[in-house]
């Protein structure tokens, strides 16, 4: 491994955002650290500091919108002074109920496999049936088209996982076949023997519920909610506490009238602050804004601030600074409804979403309250049994 440091000055309020950034600034970075204006790079192969430096001042540049940015917490729930010092992230960390067999990419087993089925039917209960959602099913994966016209490209490139396959040729698929009788498990992919890309990874649930009504009418108010297996790659930063690259995304999504979309927010952070409070999930509620990582951040991310289009919950990570987004809140005013060309019978139709991510919620729970159900919140612990006793939880 080689380290690079880079002196740089840059604005402290900024330096989350330009730590994520920087592993992509060349596919070597394998780690990226800062202490005061010294950065450092760990990689896996030789990579010019003058790039380096470029590149942070590139994503300085892009990001300095967000120093202005508010981050009061519209509530919080403080860790308990005497708490565990890292919780039970000893008891994720171990390789038996969390398995990474690639990074961000992991097998669960008990009690976090359990803690996550347990987790989607109590969001179901807690917040899709107060709604009125219908349930819908989606794929995991989204034609190309429909993420295009959601502008997720422009916005998200680094996300991105293509599914492609071998071209239909059978001199190709013989080869193809030869060489991994050789290589087994060290094929290596040649461009020229695949097709054109025609299906993504999904990055986020809602975009097939917008994609699958493109050029309709939506007549009433309607909540919709759907789980699936979202991607997104992330680079090095898959090392961090729950950084995952693929991930249970459950969503509940609203169109229809704006004054519905904005009461459905209202109440939806009601319940967001109820259930921390019931499970004693410690973290904060605050507004924020998507991670445009592209030039589109200062225009969009400051359009999401100045209208409140997104709130998240942040759980305290014992053992760590930085707390974990598990949750948000999100309206998406026209922006959906335009790209979708979908309408209601009269005015604009407006949308927004509720989208948890369950993994996340699973792996932040266990790192506060640890694997023992004796030692977790009592209310917490009465779902949660109640829940096992049904066999997997009610019925919907």
């Amino acid at each position: 491994m080689i380290e690079k440091q880079i002196r740089l000055e840059l604005s402290g309020k900024l330096t989350s955002e330009i730590l994520y950034a920087a592993a992509f600034i060349h596919p070597a970075v394998r780690d990226v650290s800062v202490e005061g204006s010294q950065w450092r790079f760990q990689l896996d192969g030789e990579v010019d500091a003058g790039l380096l430096e470029r590149g942070l001042k590139k994503l300085s540049e892009r990001f300095e919108i967000a120093s202005d940015f508010a981050i009061d917490p519209v509530f919080t729930l403080e860790f308990p002074e005497g708490g565990a010092k890292n919780g039970g992230r000893e008891d994720l960390e171990n390789g038996i109920a969390v398995q990474e067999i690639h990074p961000g990419l992991n097998v669960y087993r008990d009690p976090v496999s359990s803690l996550v089925r347990f987790l989607d039917q109590a969001i179901l209960d807690r917040f899709a049936a107060p709604f009125g959602a219908v349930e819908e099913t989606y794929p995991n994966c989204i034609p190309v088209s429909a993420l295009g016209l959601a502008e997720h490209f422009s916005s998200f490139p680094e996300h991105l996982h293509y599914l492609v396959h071998l071209i239909q040729d059978l001199d190709e698929l013989d080869a193809f076949a030869a060489k991994a009788k050789e290589e087994k498990d060290r094929v290596a992919l040649d461009g020229a023997a695949f097709g054109q890309a025609e299906l993504v990874h999904n990055p986020s649930t809602c975009y097939h519920c917008y994609a699958s009504r493109r050029g309709g009418q939506v007549d009433a108010n309607t909540a919709i909610t759907a789980i699936t297996k979202c991607h997104r790659f992330e680079a090095a930063n898959h090392k961090e506490f729950g950084r995952l690259l693929e991930f249970s995304m459950r969503e509940i999504v609203f169109l229809g009238h704006p004054d519905y979309i904005r009461d459905r927010r209202i109440e939806s952070l009601r319940l967001i602050q109820e259930l921390a409070e019931d499970w004693r999930m410690f973290g904060e509620l605050v507004q924020s804004n998507d991670p445009f990582f592209t030039t589109d951040f200062s225009a969009k991310a400051v359009h999401q601030q100045r209208m409140a289009m997104k709130f998240e919950y942040r759980m305290t990570i014992p053992g760590q600074e930085k707390k974990l987004s598990v949750l948000s809140s999100n309206l998406h005013g026209v922006t959906f409804a335009k790209a979708f060309s979908m309408k209601r019978p009269k005015g604009p139709l407006h949308t927004g979403c509720l989208a948890f991510g369950i993994e996340r919620m699973a792996l932040s729970i266990i790192a506060q309250h640890g694997v023992d159900l004796n030692a977790w919140p009592e209310n917490l612990a009465a779902e949660y049994h109640s829940w096992k006793s049904c066999r997997g939880g009610k019925n919907r």
